[in-house]
């Protein structure tokens, strides 16, 4: 997966318009459309997303988007940096730019899609472009799940509420974080006979509810269940959200390894133990649900 910076040139393509945050099942309806349009053509299917972004603020942060994409078929990333220049950039004027430097031979996003200063452009402006251009513009119908319009505001939503089971319904996959396994707090882990892999995700990606989940993650090639502690840890006066993952059937040192955790459920929310005993006692329970 290539990721192009704004202005640079690549192409031809046909192109993908929205900021692919979540990567959600109205994106992948969006992928397959350039896909089959750009197949005949012989061209790369490209899109745009955006680099940084607030704390807290993305499902997908960008590698995680890249891979993503990637195997979704999608070309090349054209990141754009969602500064002032950027956002003051009229509509017409962006999409001259993405045409001409991408090489693009449509455009495909959805209905809902809004570009230009204050986002005051929509379809319409898009067709128009098009129009004199000669580009095709493919405008599709918005994507729905129990009745709402999917986005990426669905998805936090989900992801604030815990709810794994629509959060994946919405995502068209296991939702998974990615990052490097600290050497912080293993050993507590260890004590108590459930040694953890722990990972700060990064810092402008949304955070899940805390909360205990039942999860997987793929070590050399095989794919262990386990179960995982989300949230802050005060304890330690670390404000940062941490995934502590104890993973079941695996021993071995993790230690500066970069591991993805996909999560399947919410099995409960974060409790207080008065002893070590009973926190080991609902381990174990918390185990049997897994197994």
């Amino acid at each position: 997966m290539r990721v192009i910076g704004f202005g640079e040139k690549c192409g031809p393509c046909v192109f993908l318009l929205g900021y692919f945050d979540a990567v959600h099942i109205g994106h992948r309806a969006l992928i397959a459309r350039a896909k089959a349009l750009a197949s005949p053509l012989g061209v790369a299917v490209g899109a745009l997303t955006f680099t940084g972004g607030k704390r807290g603020a993305q499902v997908y942060v960008l590698k995680e988007r890249e891979r993503i994409l990637s195997s979704l078929g999608v070309g090349f990333l054209y990141a754009a940096r969602f500064d002032e220049p950027f956002k003051n950039m009229q509509g017409e004027e962006f999409l001259a730019a993405v045409a001409e430097n991408c090489g693009v031979r449509a455009f495909v996003c959805g209905e809902d899609f809004r570009f230009g200063q204050g986002a005051r452009c929509a379809a319409p402006e898009l067709r128009a472009f098009c129009k004199e251009k000669g580009i095709a513009a493919d405008i599709e119908p918005l994507v729905t799940f129990g009745g709402e319009k999917v986005s990426a505001t669905l998805a936090k939503q989900y992801l604030a509420e815990g709810d794994i089971a629509r959060l994946n319904g919405v995502l068209g996959e296991r939702y998974f974080l990615t990052g490097r396994v600290e050497s912080e707090g293993r050993h507590i882990g260890r004590t108590l006979g459930f040694p953890t892999a722990n990972i700060h995700p990064a810092a402008e990606k949304y955070p899940l509810r805390e909360g205990v989940y039942a999860v997987r993650t793929e070590i050399g090639g095989k794919m262990y269940r386990g179960i995982a502690n989300y949230g802050p840890r005060p304890t330690f006066g670390d404000g940062r959200i941490v995934c502590e993952t104890y993973i079941d059937g695996f021993s071995g040192d993790l230690y500066g390894e970069e591991l993805t955790i996909y999560f399947d459920a919410r099995i409960r929310g974060v409790m207080k133990f008065s002893s070590k005993e009973e926190l080991t006692a609902q381990l174990e329970k918390d185990l049997e649900k897994i197994r």
